[in-house]
């Protein structure tokens, strides 16, 4: 008897709808991505403060699409216009990406706002001002001692691969 209700008092515990600053803190990212949908529902011209927590989870995991969902409805306050252009942007850099690799369109005369904090805002940067080798459907970005290394996977996402001193330190895919 007393296994059955430790059980039900654990799964009740666990099954508990935990805070989404809560969440963020922890590291859940997935998890709050995937139920981004409930979280915009519950919080749409209420609460940007946590759709921007939440569109900032997808893009934890590098998850552009998503995080446009959330973008369409931060319109509010200043600081979600501010964080939907900022998706938004990221998006754009994506799709530029893409163009360039596939089609060669020249990125020096569009003019974005300058992510630094982000790599794949990193390496729109280095395209813009040509500080690149183009190879076939890949590009090629040399800086000091980091090598990063562009190219798009099957379902034309970004891969990008950062490396310090020739050895892979980072791989992240933007879809």
């Amino acid at each position: 008897m007393k296994k059955i209700i430790l059980t039900v008092f654990f799964s009740f515990l666990f099954s508990a709808e935990m805070p989404l600053n809560v969440a963020f803190k922890k590291g859940f990212y997935y998890k709050i991505c995937d139920k981004r949908w409930d979280y915009i529902n519950k919080y749409v011209n209420k609460r940007e403060d946590l759709l921007s927590l939440v569109a900032y989870a997808c893009l934890k995991k590098r998850y552009l699409t998503p995080a446009l969902d959330l973008a369409k409805v931060l319109k509010k306050t200043p600081l979600g216009r501010k964080n939907a252009t900022y998706i938004t942007t990221l998006f754009l850099m994506k799709k530029l990406i893409l163009e360039y690799i596939f089609n060669d369109i020249n990125l020096n005369n569009i003019k974005l706002p300058v992510i630094n904090d982000n790599l794949l805002g990193i390496v729109f940067n280095y395209i813009q001002i040509k500080k690149i080798k183009k190879e076939k459907n890949k590009i090629v970005i040399f800086d000091k001692n980091k090598k990063y290394i562009v190219f798009p996977n099957k379902n034309y996402n970004i891969v990008i691969k950062e490396y310090l001193n020739n050895k892979l330190i980072k791989k992240e895919i933007f879809w």
